[in-house]
């Protein structure tokens, strides 16, 4: 894919000639490859690669764009969104978060779908969050906060209740509450409730403090703080 988004903004890459006087067309060729390595292959594949792995990074991706001569910009694009497509979190914003009381990162994944809290580093899923099961969400303090209900119990009729804490920049709360607000106007979430006692609002105990969360109703939407 780095090479895809090479032939498009650079062209065909230019293979040096044993006759070129100078080595001009080689220097260039090496300038553009590490331009393109810079800005279409991802810093954290490189970060810490040792020198034999980069050479074999490079002799790739010059196989890659080499291949790719003649290849126009709208085929290029064509192919590359192709395959992107393929990835079931296409089209997916993605939030960079820190867990509450962790050291490791996340992706927060908000689709159409619902959200869903990826690896930072390999990108493998570890949960999803489908938004009929979410109960509030926004920013908490200064933090962003997602409370989720999962399915009850069919012998007791009880929900688990459980509250998620990210550390996010305050601009990146407010854009993912955005983002996931309009998914759920623009697709209407329909819950059917379970079995509460009637009130208008019940507590649950989470972490040890009491939380009161809105109870589902036949139509109900997520509260948004």
């Amino acid at each position: 894919m780095a090479a895809l988004m090479a032939q498009v903004e650079f062209g065909d890459l230019e293979r040096p000639l044993p006759s070129s006087p100078g080595g001009t067309p080689h220097f260039k060729a090496q300038h553009h490859l590490q331009q393109a390595l810079d800005r279409f292959y991802p810093r954290r594949y490189r970060y810490g690669a040792p020198p034999e792995q980069l050479r074999h990074l490079v002799d790739q991706l010059t196989t890659k764009w080499a291949s790719l001569q003649g290849c126009s910009s709208p085929e290029c694009i064509r192919i590359y969104l192709t395959v992107a497509r393929k990835w079931p979190f296409f089209g997916a914003k993605l939030f960079a978060a820190q867990p509450s009381r962790e050291n490791t990162l996340v992706w927060i994944a908000v689709n159409e779908d619902g959200v869903s809290i990826l690896d930072h580093n390999t990108m493998q899923v570890h949960v999803t969050y489908p938004y009929s099961s979410v109960m509030t969400f926004g920013g908490c303090r200064d933090d962003f906060m997602l409370v989720i209900r999962s399915i009850p119990d069919q012998s007791s009729g009880n929900g688990h209740i459980e509250k998620l804490i990210f550390r996010m920049a305050a601009p990146k709360i407010a854009e993912a509450t955005f983002i996931m607000a309009s998914y759920m106007n623009h697709c209407p979430v329909t819950v059917n409730p379970p079995n509460y006692p009637p009130a208008t609002h019940q507590p649950w105990q989470l972490g040890g403090q009491q939380f009161s969360a809105s109870i589902p109703r036949a139509a109900k939407r997520p509260t948004l703080l």
